[in-house]
């Protein structure tokens, strides 16, 4: 006699997530997202709203890639990185910054955005209040609140180009731990000079304010290319850098740290338990790209000339109040002469002309209503399709 099974599904409750997983979403992807939908339509969408190179990696490098696709076995490698990436790493330093790094006190991680997640692990309990500027990376606070800490905003103003200052850093309240840096930063491309990171970095030392230092935009600088690392000036800071950027590998989710040897001693025990390595494959790629300087410069100049042509056009729009990118590929505009609110105008714009940009709530919780950030890191085409379609729609 064949048996009957019955199964029961009981649903006692709701499942309740955890208070520290309450963040904001990033608008920017938000926005990005929707303007995938809309190209699903079988409609040409512009993106100005990601932070992503269209650039792609030279040619000769992508087969020399293809081949070792097919011809080697890509498994695990140390948790924070293989060694010959971490010396050409090193060799990095002593070329752009005439620094000697020893490879030791490097960390190879998946992507810049796990440094900054381990970073702020390693070097805070949970309570510490950690500063950082406003404008600025909403994902900074969002890792921030999560790991369980605080987040102080410092208000930049567009005098002093959006970016901090040492008296900003003096007049810190005492209970701050900590402090994020970014130059060039995102969302406005703007520089901290040489001689005002040291002594932004001497106050800190008086203040003990350990640093983390965002550096994923070096590389990508116009006026002044000269730009230092604060681990000249900090040794007991640490840096976050990326090869998404200046060497166009966003997809590859690949960054490094550079810190002292307890830090990177203590990163490592993180890196093994978090996501045991980083991609093999990606690494391959990753100490490759240190030989073709050459090329990534040349993509540097494409964005100076979308930079400067996209000043031109919005202005022609009626929007003046910005400041002008010394690094980076954004342009953090003004829009309240058009719209009240940065959201709606991204979202409106999307739906109406299939251009994205990415909305000033994520950068600044305070004035960010008012402001849209736009990225210039596209084919020049695009951008004068866009700007064209942006200037009939407004």
């Amino acid at each position: 006699m064949q048996k009957t099974y019955h199964i029961y599904i009981l649903w006692r409750y709701n499942i309740e997530t955890s208070k520290r997983s309450n963040i904001n979403p990033f608008y920017a992807i938000e926005i990005f997202e929707k303007g995938q939908s809309y190209a699903k339509s079988n409609k040409k969408i512009i993106n100005l709203s990601l932070g992503e190179p269209s650039a792609s990696l030279p040619h000769e490098l992508k087969k020399r890639l293809a081949d070792k696709i097919f011809n080697t076995r890509f498994g695990y490698t140390e948790s924070i990185g293989i060694t010959n990436l971490r010396k050409a790493i090193a060799r990095h330093y002593k070329t752009n910054y005439k620094i000697e790094i020893s490879y030791k006190n490097i960390a190879v991680t998946a992507g810049a955005s796990a440094g900054i997640f381990m970073a702020l692990i390693t070097l805070f309990d949970p309570g510490s209040i950690i500063a950082v500027s406003s404008p600025g990376y909403p994902c900074y606070r969002n890792i921030i609140n999560t790991l369980g800490l605080k987040t102080y905003l410092i208000p930049t103003d567009k005098e002093n180009n959006f970016q901090l200052t040492p008296k900003l850093i003096e007049n810190l309240p005492k209970n701050i731990t900590g402090l994020i840096i970014a130059s060039p930063s995102n969302p406005c491309g703007s520089i901290i000079s040489n001689l005002k990171m040291q002594e932004i970095s001497n106050i800190c030392t008086q203040k003990k304010i350990k640093i983390i230092s965002d550096e994923i935009y070096h590389g990508i600088s116009y006026e002044d290319k000269s730009l230092d690392t604060v681990f000249k000036f900090n040794k007991n800071s640490i840096i976050v850098n990326s090869f998404s950027k200046y060497f166009l590998m966003t997809g590859y989710r690949l960054g490094w740290l550079v810190a002292n040897n307890l830090i990177i001693e203590k990163i490592k025990n993180l890196s093994m338990n978090f996501y045991l390595s980083p991609s093999s494959i990606s690494q391959f790629v990753g100490e490759e790209v240190f030989n073709y300087y050459d090329y990534f410069d040349k993509i540097i100049l494409g964005y100076q000339n979308n930079r400067d042509f996209l000043i031109q056009e919005i202005e022609s729009m009626g929007f003046k109040n910005f400041i002008s990118p010394k690094g980076a590929f954004y342009l953090y505009v003004d829009i309240s002469n058009v719209h009240n609110n940065s959201y709606d105008f991204c979202k409106n714009m999307v739906d109406d002309i299939g251009v994205t940009c990415a909305p000033g709530i994520d950068f600044d919780e305070i004035n960010g209503k008012s402001f849209i950030r736009l990225s210039y890191s596209c084919i020049k085409t695009d951008l004068v399709k866009a700007l064209k379609l942006m200037k009939s729609w407004i």
